[in-house]
């Protein structure tokens, strides 16, 4: 039996055959291989094969961190990643993951320290400041939204990417006061800007610039469970910001109840709006 021991925060482990470092080495990359394929399930069970050889290397720990999340397990997933900080306290990657993981189970709170320590020790700029944005978005601090959405953008690796930084950056700044600087962001979108996988995140855009009509957007609704609360939060933050609560509640609730996927980023947003909106 494996003996785990804590010394200084830092989990230390005995060392490991060379043969099962190695064989454990092959699972991992075997594992990264079924998780660019999305064959997730697969994915998982290669990364258990290497930790279970060899529980040492943080990497193994994220990568599990990754995959169970991508199976809608995210509490499982922040445990993974704590792991490896466990393992490698300054681990950048980790400290990202667990954050954006925190903010898909409604922590968002929880999530602003490791995304904080993600950025100070160096991890991806989009992945910070996207999900830095969002989590001081939907706790309602929309003038520190507004400002870290304005790095979400410029480091944005996609067209989907940089219309999602948009469709939040916009929202925060009108939230924000600075109605001046959301219109400039309106501005960059047209009805000829195009998306493989951000439709809802540009329907959203289109929407507060006129362009289409809310019954149009909201067809979007019926495409499948992820789409619905994004769609359905787009659609309330349009009427609040508009002054029609009513309305609004009534979108924020289709995106909170089932089958709307539960820990989409529309649906969490519309959770935090709830809360604000409780007498």
């Amino acid at each position: 039996m494996i003996v785990l021991t804590l010394l200084l925060g830092v989990l230390t482990l005995p060392t490991v055959p060379q043969d099962a470092a190695a064989d454990a080495r092959t699972a991992f990359q075997q594992a990264n291989a079924l998780y660019e394929k999305t064959e997730n399930e697969n994915a998982l069970a290669a990364y258990d094969k290497a930790i279970a050889l060899d529980p040492k290397p943080p990497e193994y720990h994220v990568g599990r961190c990754r995959t169970l999340a991508r199976l809608m397990r995210h509490k499982e997933a922040i445990d993974s990643c704590t792991s490896a900080l466990k393992l490698d306290p300054n681990n950048a990657q980790a400290f990202l993951e667990r954050g954006h993981f925190l903010i898909n189970l409604r922590q968002a709170d929880k999530a602003l320290p490791d995304l904080l320590q993600a950025r100070k020790l160096g991890a991806d700029p989009y992945g910070v400041a996207y999900h830095l944005s969002l989590a001081y978005y939907v706790t309602g601090d929309f003038t520190r939204a507004a400002r870290e959405y304005e790095q979400c953008y410029p480091n944005a690796k996609t067209d989907d990417n940089r219309v999602g930084c948009l469709a939040w950056q916009y929202v925060a700044l009108v939230r924000a006061g600075r109605k001046a600087d959301a219109d400039k962001v309106l501005e960059r979108i047209t009805p000829d800007t195009t998306v493989q996988s951000g439709a809802a995140y540009l329907d959203r855009l289109l929407l507060f610039k006129g362009v289409k009509k809310e019954d149009e957007v909201a067809q979007a609704m019926q495409k499948d469970n992820l789409q619905l609360p994004t769609v359905a939060y787009g659609i309330g933050v349009w009427h609040l910001v508009n002054g029609r609560p009513v309305r609004a509640r009534e979108y924020f609730e289709k995106a909170t109840a089932p089958p709307a996927q539960q820990s989409g980023f529309g649906s969490v947003a519309s959770y935090y709006e709830l809360q604000r909106m409780k007498p």
